[in-house]
């Protein structure tokens, strides 16, 4: 990975909205439906090879958004879903993510960030009682998280 993090600099990041979860656990919500081409910050479109060598050359600028419905009671990964797919390949151990709590989630939401079409229902492993609208840390909603978080200096 790029030796400089750009998403330590996020402003969700210093507002101590971002942790370091497992790839993998992150990775098991990912939309399996998503395009197979990635959108670069510029726009331009590319694939998992081209992402892959853009976040190595130019650094990972925003963590991936995990987004909650507190009404609806779903969960999806929403921003993120081609680079999770790389950084699995690649074998990066953690990924830095935040969850976004809103009142609903899915794809048929008017501020929808991917066109794939995966939810999860809520389990027992959702902590119902801490989602407040806005931006938290992924393991004050996600009970397997709390002790499954890598630090970051």
């Amino acid at each position: 990975m790029h030796p400089n993090p750009k998403w330590k600099n996020h402003p969700l990041t210093l507002a101590g909205h971002v942790e370091l979860v497992p790839t993998s656990w992150l990775y098991q919500y990912r939309g399996v439906d998503v395009t197979p081409a990635a959108d670069l910050r510029d726009g331009s479109l590319v694939n998992l090879d081209q992402l892959w060598d853009d976040i190595q050359s130019n650094g990972l600028y925003d963590p991936l958004i995990i987004r909650v419905g507190r009404k609806n009671r779903k969960f999806r990964l929403e921003s993120g879903n081609h680079r999770i797919q790389v950084f699995m390949k690649h074998g990066i151990p953690f990924t830095p993510a935040t969850v976004e709590v809103q009142d609903l989630c899915g794809p048929q939401v008017e501020n929808v960030m991917t066109d794939a079409t995966h939810n999860f229902d809520f389990t027992d492993d959702v902590v119902a009682e801490a989602l407040e609208i806005g931006h938290v840390k992924p393991s004050k909603v996600f009970k397997s998280l709390m002790n499954n978080i890598e630090q970051y200096e």
